[in-house]
């Protein structure tokens, strides 16, 4: 006898992507919606640029929100000074992330969701505000994974 369970469309994977987010000549978020497989749960997915007050950008911070309330960060509040495992730092890109407290390899718990980030690569650049030897984030790449746990 074989038993399935009733809702195993609930249990599954809901989004596995690898993400390069660039600055450009007008630095953006990369976004996305996210489903579950049954279309009853959505989220708002998200790779925000952070800017240092100078200029360039010196941290993008990974957002998963629902969609009544899209800016509200179910992984946590960002703090001045005071790190945090969604937010990806110029200052651990540059040590290296393996050297991170927290890690190329991240994992979320929300609600029943599971969420995975695995940060891949970076490229850094030159120029922060008057600061020309400053440096800043230019590209990142992730990989995404969000399941039901």
């Amino acid at each position: 006898m074989l038993l399935i369970p009733t809702d195993c469309w609930s249990t599954g994977l809901w989004f596995h992507q690898r993400v390069t987010w660039r600055t450009g000549r007008d630095p953006r978020a990369w976004e996305t919606s996210v489903a579950s497989p049954d279309g009853k749960e959505r989220y708002r997915l998200a790779l925000i640029p952070l800017w240092a007050v100078e200029g360039g950008i010196v941290a993008v911070e990974i957002l998963l929100a629902r969609p009544e309330h899209p800016d509200d960060n179910l992984l946590g509040q960002r703090e001045t000074d005071v790190p945090k495992p969604f937010e990806v730092t110029l200052e651990e890109l540059e040590r290296g992330i393996d050297k991170s407290r927290f890690g190329a390899n991240r994992e979320f718990n929300v609600d029943r969701l599971r969420l995975r980030v695995k940060i891949e690569g970076a490229r850094l650049g030159k120029g922060v505000g008057d600061c020309k030897d400053c440096s800043n984030i230019q590209e990142l790449t992730v990989l995404f994974t969000l399941a039901r746990k």
